[in-house]
Protein backbone atom coordinates (compact mmCIF):
# COMPACT_ATOMS: atom_id res chain seq x y z
CA UNK A 1 0.00 0.00 0.00
CA UNK A 2 1.49 3.24 -0.90
CA UNK A 3 1.17 6.31 1.29
CA UNK A 4 -0.77 9.04 0.70
CA UNK A 5 0.63 13.11 1.24
CA UNK A 6 0.65 12.71 4.75
CA UNK A 7 -2.59 13.77 5.06
CA UNK A 8 -4.75 13.87 8.60
CA UNK A 9 -7.48 11.16 7.25
CA UNK A 10 -9.70 11.90 10.72
CA UNK A 11 -9.55 15.54 10.52
CA UNK A 12 -10.12 15.79 6.33
CA UNK A 13 -12.86 13.47 6.72
CA UNK A 14 -14.86 15.57 9.28
CA UNK A 15 -14.13 19.07 7.28
CA UNK A 16 -15.53 17.18 3.82
CA UNK A 17 -18.05 15.38 5.68
CA UNK A 18 -19.26 19.38 6.96
CA UNK A 19 -19.06 20.31 2.79
CA UNK A 20 -20.31 17.40 1.70
CA UNK A 21 -24.54 18.48 2.34
CA UNK A 22 -25.97 20.45 0.22
CA UNK A 23 -27.85 22.43 3.29
CA UNK A 24 -24.56 22.60 5.01
CA UNK A 25 -22.86 24.43 1.87
CA UNK A 26 -25.97 26.89 1.26
CA UNK A 27 -25.49 27.47 5.11
CA UNK A 28 -21.71 28.18 4.48
CA UNK A 29 -22.82 30.69 1.43
CA UNK A 30 -24.53 32.45 3.59
CA UNK A 31 -22.31 32.99 6.37
CA UNK A 32 -20.08 34.04 4.21
CA UNK A 33 -21.14 37.32 3.92
CA UNK A 34 -23.41 37.78 6.82
CA UNK A 35 -23.62 36.72 10.84
CA UNK A 36 -27.05 35.55 11.04
CA UNK A 37 -28.95 33.45 13.86
CA UNK A 38 -30.41 29.98 13.24
CA UNK A 39 -34.03 31.60 12.59
CA UNK A 40 -32.73 33.73 9.88
CA UNK A 41 -30.62 31.08 8.36
CA UNK A 42 -34.19 28.78 8.11
CA UNK A 43 -36.03 31.08 6.93
CA UNK A 44 -33.58 32.00 4.13
CA UNK A 45 -33.35 28.84 2.99
CA UNK A 46 -36.31 27.25 4.06
CA UNK A 47 -35.53 24.65 6.44
CA UNK A 48 -36.67 24.18 9.93
CA UNK A 49 -34.74 25.76 12.83
CA UNK A 50 -33.96 21.99 14.15
CA UNK A 51 -32.66 20.97 10.79
CA UNK A 52 -30.41 24.36 10.92
CA UNK A 53 -29.22 23.87 14.64
CA UNK A 54 -28.35 20.34 13.34
CA UNK A 55 -26.41 21.51 10.13
CA UNK A 56 -24.80 24.08 12.75
CA UNK A 57 -24.10 21.71 15.20
CA UNK A 58 -22.05 19.59 12.35
CA UNK A 59 -19.90 22.92 10.87
CA UNK A 60 -19.63 24.06 14.38
CA UNK A 61 -17.38 20.31 15.54
CA UNK A 62 -15.57 20.95 11.73
CA UNK A 63 -14.50 24.33 13.13
CA UNK A 64 -16.05 25.98 10.21
CA UNK A 65 -18.55 28.02 11.97
CA UNK A 66 -18.76 30.16 15.64
CA UNK A 67 -20.99 31.49 17.38
CA UNK A 68 -21.59 34.36 19.35
CA UNK A 69 -24.37 35.35 22.11
CA UNK A 70 -26.06 38.55 22.73
CA UNK A 71 -28.52 38.89 25.20
CA UNK A 72 -31.08 36.34 23.99
CA UNK A 73 -29.95 35.53 20.74
CA UNK A 74 -27.26 33.52 19.00
CA UNK A 75 -25.21 34.76 15.89
CA UNK A 76 -23.28 32.11 13.66
CA UNK A 77 -20.68 33.58 11.21
CA UNK A 78 -18.40 31.77 9.52
CA UNK A 79 -14.97 31.38 10.72
CA UNK A 80 -13.24 32.03 7.17
CA UNK A 81 -9.27 31.20 7.99
CA UNK A 82 -10.35 27.62 8.78
CA UNK A 83 -12.61 27.69 5.39
CA UNK A 84 -8.84 28.38 3.57
CA UNK A 85 -6.64 26.65 6.16
CA UNK A 86 -8.99 23.49 4.77
CA UNK A 87 -8.48 23.91 0.86
CA UNK A 88 -4.93 25.36 0.78
CA UNK A 89 -4.05 22.87 3.26
CA UNK A 90 -5.67 19.95 1.60
CA UNK A 91 -4.36 21.05 -1.97
CA UNK A 92 -0.94 21.36 -0.29
CA UNK A 93 -1.13 17.53 1.26
CA UNK A 94 -1.39 16.83 -2.77
CA UNK A 95 0.82 19.39 -3.88
CA UNK A 96 -1.52 20.57 -5.92
CA UNK A 97 0.40 24.10 -6.07
CA UNK A 98 -0.37 24.72 -10.38
CA UNK A 99 -4.29 24.99 -9.23
CA UNK A 100 -3.79 27.62 -6.72
CA UNK A 101 -2.05 29.82 -8.91
CA UNK A 102 -4.15 29.07 -11.84
CA UNK A 103 -6.80 30.31 -10.55
CA UNK A 104 -5.51 33.23 -8.89
CA UNK A 105 -4.57 34.27 -12.34
CA UNK A 106 -7.90 33.72 -13.46
CA UNK A 107 -9.48 35.72 -11.40
CA UNK A 108 -6.89 38.63 -12.12
CA UNK A 109 -8.70 39.08 -15.81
Amino acid sequence: MVECCNIDEKLYSKLFKAFGDRSRLRIVALLASNELTVNEIAKEIGLSQPTVSRHLAVLKEADLVVDRRDKQRIYYSLKKDSVLACCVGFCDRLEIKEVRIKVSKKNKK
